[in-house]
C-alpha cells in the first residue's frame, strides 16, 4: 500500500500524475539528462530496428508502413555512403517497396469475386466469353437493322431525337428477344423525353398536330388487341432499384438470390469497386416494368445480406433526357472530317481489343499491333470500315479549289496559327455525315460507346437501361453571324480549338493505349510458374533425420526428397496446378496498367505562410493589449492552481480572469481534469 506524507500531498500527486511526467521530459530536454550522445543518424537507426516505428522499415521483410522519404531513408544508411550509392539504394528500396505493396494487395483481395473475375485465368476467361457473346449478338442485330434500311434516313442531329430514340428502342427490344410484331408496335408508342420538350418551341405546327393525332390514336385503342400491343412495347422499359454500398466480399449469386425472391426479376449488375470507399460496389437490380417497384424496394430494405449487411435500397429513376446535344459546329464539314477519322480509329481499336473480325489472331499479337502503332483502319476487316474508306480518303485529300471557292485561306508557315481567325461559310456535307453516323451508331450499339460524349458504358447488358443515352449534334451556334446572302458563318479559330480539345479528350480517354512492358513486369515481381512449383515442392520437403523426410502437405514420411517429389507430382497434381495458376493470376494483375491499388490518405497540408504570419501578428497584438506582461503568458498553470486554493497569485477569489475588450477568444485553461471543483 502506498503511503503519503499528508492528505494534501496525496491529492496533489494524483492531480499531477500527467504533468509530472511531462515536466520530467521537459527537465530532460532542458538539462540534457537521459539523452543519448549518439548522432542524429544513429537515433534514426535505432528507430528503424523498432517494430513499432512509424517511419517504416527500409529493411523489414513486409515493408509495412508508408514509404520512406529520401531524407528518412538516408538516416538508415551508413555515414560514409556516397550520393550515387544512396540514390541507387533508394531506387532499389522503392522498387522493393512497390513489389511488396502489390503482393500485399493481391493476397488481401485474391479470394474476392470481383478480383477473380478480372484477373483469374479461368474465371476472367468465362467473363470475357460472356461479354464477347453479348457483343456478337449486338453486332448481329446492328447488321440486320442496317440491311433493312433502318439507318438510311436517320441523322444524328438533335432535331431528330424522336427517330433516334425509336431506333435505340428497336435495338433493346431485339436484345430482349422481341419479335417483329414487338418492333412494329414501337411505331405506335408515344415518346416522352425532355429532349423533345426542349425542341417544342422549334417544332412546326404540322409536327405538333401529328403528335397530337398520334397520342389520340394510341389512347383510343381500347380493344384487347391494342392492350396486348401496348404490353409488348414494355419490353424495352424496366423498373429498377439501386444499392449504393455493397461490400466487396459479397458475391453476385448471393445478391441475385435475394433480389430474385421478388416477382419480375430480370438481372443484377455491379459496378467496379471503389478504392476510396474500401472497394465497395454499387448495384442495380432490374425488374419488369409492370411490377410494384416500391413494394419490392421496401421488401429488400427489410432483408439483410448475410444476416448482417443492410442493402440500403432506393428507387432508380428512369432516364428523362436520353438524347443530349453538343455544339452544333460538329456538323460543319471541317469538323466532321476530323470526327469521321477519329471514329474510324476508335472502331478499329475496339474491334482489335475484343477480337472482332480477327478471331484467328492471338491476344498477344493483337496487343502488339495496338501498341506498336499499326494502322488498324487500313488492316481492319470490318465491312463497315470498308464501306466508309472512300469517304476517309476524301478527308485525307483536301481540295485546294474547294477551299478557294469557300474563301478558306491557309496560314503561311511564318504566321502564328492563333492569328488565323476568319469567318467562313458553314458547309454541311450530307454524304460525309451519313458515313459518320453509321460509325457512331456502330460504336453505340455494338461497343456501348458514346462517341460525342466520350463515354463508355461497361457491362451495359446487365444494367437497367440498355442503349439508354446518346450525345448527338446540337444546333449550330449563332454568335458568328451570317453573310450578306444569309449563309451562316463559323469561325476557323473556334473550329480549330474545338477539334483540338475533342481529339485530346478522345486520346486521353477512350483511345488511350497503356501497356506494361516485360521489363516493367520483371521489376514488379513477375512470377515464373515452374519456379513457383519448385519452391512449393521444396517447402513440402522437410528432413527429419538421415533417410527420413516428411511431406507436410500429406503428413507422410519418405526415405528421400525424390520420393516426395514423385509423391507430389502423382498424388497432388491439382495442388501444383493451383500454384501455376496463381502465378498466372498474379501476372495478370501486374499486366493491367489500370490495376487497383490501396488508396493512401493524403498527407496533412502544411500551414500556409500567410496563416503563420497571421498567427504571429495575433500573438503580438494580444501581448501588447496586456501591457507587455510576460508573466501573464508564462505562468498560466501556476495562476490557475492559485485560483483553486493551492498556491499564491492569480486573480482574487470570486473574480474571473482579466480579458481585454479587443480579445474575443477566451483564455485557455490548463487545470487538471481531476482537480477539485471551483467554488
Amino acid at each position: 500500500m502506498v503511503m503519503y506524507d499528508s492528505e494534501e500531498d496525496g491529492d496533489r500527486r494524483n492531480r499531477d500524475k500527467f504533468p509530472r511526467e511531462r515536466d520530467s521530459r521537459r527537465e530532460d530536454d532542458r538539462y540534457g539528462t537521459k539523452r543519448s550522445s549518439s548522432s542524429r543518424r544513429d537515433d534514426g537507426k535505432r528507430a528503424r530496428h523498432g517494430s513499432e516505428s512509424d517511419n517504416g522499415d527500409a529493411k523489414n521483410d513486409d515493408f509495412s508502413g508508408p514509404m520512406l522519404t529520401f531524407k528518412k531513408f538516408l538516416m538508415t544508411q551508413e555515414d560514409d555512403i556516397s550520393d550515387s550509392a544512396a540514390l541507387a539504394a533508394y531506387n532499389e528500396y522503392k522498387q522493393e517497396y512497390k513489389r511488396k505493396e502489390l503482393q500485399r494487395f493481391f493476397d488481401a483481395h485474391k479470394t474476392e469475386e470481383w478480383f477473380r473475375h478480372k484477373y483469374h485465368p479461368e474465371e476472367s476467361a468465362t467473363i470475357r466469353d460472356a461479354h464477347m457473346a453479348d457483343v456478337k449478338k449486338r453486332l448481329e442485330i446492328f447488321n440486320d437493322m442496317k440491311s433493312k434500311g433502318c439507318f438510311d434516313d436517320l441523322t444524328l442531329d438533335l432535331q431528330h431525337a424522336r427517330e433516334i430514340i425509336r431506333t435505340m428502342d428497336t435495338l433493346v427490344v431485339r436484345l430482349e428477344g422481341g419479335s417483329e410484331e414487338d418492333v412494329e408496335a414501337l411505331k405506335h408508342e408515344k415518346i416522352e423525353d425532355d429532349s423533345l420538350f426542349d425542341l417544342g418551341e422549334k417544332k412546326s405546327d404540322e409536327d405538333t398536330s401529328a403528335d397530337k393525332d398520334e397520342a389520340r390514336g394510341s389512347e383510343s385503342e381500347a380493344n384487347e388487341e391494342g392492350r396486348e400491343k401496348r404490353k409488348k412495347t414494355l419490353l424495352h422499359k424496366t423498373s429498377s432499384v439501386f444499392m449504393r454500398n455493397v461490400p466487396a466480399t459479397v458475391k453476385i449469386a448471393d445478391l441475385e438470390a435475394i433480389c430474385s425472391r421478388s416477382p419480375g426479376f430480370l438481372r443484377i449488375a455491379l459496378s467496379e469497386p471503389h478504392a476510396d470507399r474500401n472497394f465497395s460496389r454499387r448495384a442495380w437490380a432490374t425488374y419488369k416494368r409492370e411490377v410494384n417497384i416500391k413494394e419490392i424496394c421496401w421488401t429488400l430494405n427489410q432483408t439483410k445480406l448475410n444476416d448482417s449487411t443492410d442493402l440500403s435500397v432506393i428507387l432508380n429513376r428512369d432516364l428523362t433526357r436520353r438524347i443530349r446535344g453538343i455544339s452544333g459546329v460538329t456538323s460543319h464539314k471541317d469538323v466532321a472530317q476530323n470526327d469521321i477519322k477519329q471514329a474510324a480509329k476508335l472502331v478499329a481499336l475496339m474491334d482489335k481489343r475484343l477480337g472482332l473480325f480477327c478471331e484467328d489472331e492471338p491476344k498477344e499479337e493483337r496487343d502488339k499491333d495496338i501498341f506498336t502503332g499499326v494502322d488498324l483502319v487500313a488492316t481492319s476487316k470490318n465491312p463497315l470500315l470498308r464501306q466508309v474508306r472512300p469517304v476517309l480518303r476524301e478527308c485525307d485529300e483536301p481540295s485546294a479549289e474547294e477551299e478557294e471557292m469557300l474563301g478558306i485561306s491557309r496560314c503561311a508557315p511564318s504566321e502564328p496559327a492563333a492569328a488565323a481567325d476568319e469567318k467562313i461559310p458553314y458547309v454541311r456535307d450530307e454524304t460525309l455525315l451519313h458515313a459518320l453516323d453509321l460509325l457512331i451508331l456502330y460504336l453505340r450499339m455494338v461497343h456501348s460507346i458514346d462517341f460525342y460524349g466520350h463515354i463508355e458504358y461497361p457491362n451495359e447488358d446487365a444494367m437497367p437501361n440498355r442503349c439508354g443515352m446518346l450525345h448527338v449534334r446540337g444546333l449550330l451556334p449563332t454568335q458568328f453571324g451570317s453573310s450578306e446572302d444569309g449563309t451562316k458563318l463559323v469561325s476557323t479559330k473556334f473550329n480549330t480549338e474545338f477539334i483540338s480539345g475533342f481529339n485530346h479528350r478522345l486520346e486521353s480517354g477512350l483511345m488511350q493505349a497503356s501497356y506494361v512492358t516485360p521489363d516493367e513486369m520483371e521489376k514488379m515481381g513477375k512470377k515464373d510458374g515452374d519456379k513457383e512449383v519448385e519452391a512449393f515442392i521444396q517447402a513440402n520437403t522437410v528432413e527429419l533425420s538421415q533417410d527420413k523426410w516428411l511431406c507436410p502437405l500429406s503428413g507422410k514420411k519418405f526415405k528421400g526428397p525424390d520420393f516426395i517429389r514423385k509423391h507430389l507430382t502423382s498424388k497432388h497434381d491439382e495442388k501444383l496446378r493451383e500454384v501455376r495458376e496463381e502465378a498466372v493470376f498474379y501476372n495478370n494483375y501486374l499486366a493491367d496498367p489500370n490495376r487497383p491499388v490501396e488508396v493512401k490518405p493524403p498527407p496533412a497540408p502544411a500551414p500556409r505562410e500567410e496563416e503563420r504570419r497571421d498567427d504571429r501578428y495575433r500573438d503580438r497584438n494580444e501581448r501588447s493589449d496586456r501591457g507587455g506582461d510576460r508573466s501573464y503568458a508564462t505562468s498560466t498553470d501556476r495562476r490557475n492552481r492559485g485560483y483553486a486554493g493551492f498556491g499564491s497569485g492569480g486573480p482574487p477569489r470570486d473574480r474571473g480572469p482579466r480579458f481585454t475588450p479587443e480579445s474575443s477568444r477566451p483564455l485557455t485553461s490548463y487545470r487538471d481534469l481531476d482537480a477539485f471543483p471551483i467554488d
